[in-house]
C-alpha cells in the first residue's frame, strides 16, 4: 500500500530537522503522473547543481526516502496514495555520482557506501527500513 503524501512530508520534515537542523526545501507537492524523462540516467545529470553527497541535507533526504519508500527508489517517482513524489534531482545526482547510490536501470539502490552512510539512522529489515533503536546505535 502506498503511503499518504502527508505521511511522507511528515517523515521528511522529521529527518531534515533531526539530521540537518532545517525544514525540507523541496518535495512540497506531489504530482499526478510519474516523470518518464527521469527513467533515463542522463536526465539526473542535467541538474543545475551537484551537492557534496556527504552533506547532512543529502543524508536527511536519503534516509527519509528509504524509510518511507524502501530500498528501491524508482527513478520515475516515488508512489504516494495521491500520485507521485519526484526525488530531488540534485540530491539524487550527487548521491549517485559519489557512489552512495547505484542504479539498476529503473531504480536507485544503496551501495555498500550508502549502507554505511545510513547505518547510524536506519536498519534494513527485508524490503523495508526501520529506525535504529538505542541498542542498535553505532559508535
Amino acid at each position: 500500500m502506498r503511503p499518504r503524501f502527508f505521511s511522507f512530508r511528515k517523515t521528511l520534515k522529521e529527518w531534515c530537522l533531526l539530521i540537518d537542523g532545517k525544514e525540507p526545501s523541496t518535495n512540497k507537492t506531489h504530482n499526478k503522473l510519474p516523470n518518464h524523462d527521469a527513467a533515463r540516467l542522463g536526465w539526473w545529470y542535467e541538474a543545475d547543481r551537484l551537492h557534496d553527497s556527504e552533506t547532512m541535507r543529502n543524508l536527511a533526504y536519503l534516509v527519509a526516502y528509504l524509510e518511507v519508500f524502501g530500498p528501491r527508489l524508482s527513478m520515475k517517482g516515488l508512489g504516494v496514495h495521491e500520485g507521485w513524489v519526484y526525488p530531488d534531482r540534485a540530491i539524487m545526482r550527487s548521491l549517485h555520482a559519489d557512489e552512495v547510490l547505484a542504479d539498476d536501470g529503473t531504480a536507485f539502490v544503496l551501495t555498500p557506501k550508502g549502507h554505511a552512510l545510513i547505518a547510524p539512522w536506519l536498519v534494513q529489515d527485508g524490503s523495508t527500513f526501520r529506525r535504529v533503536t538505542g541498542a542498535e546505535q553505532k559508535g
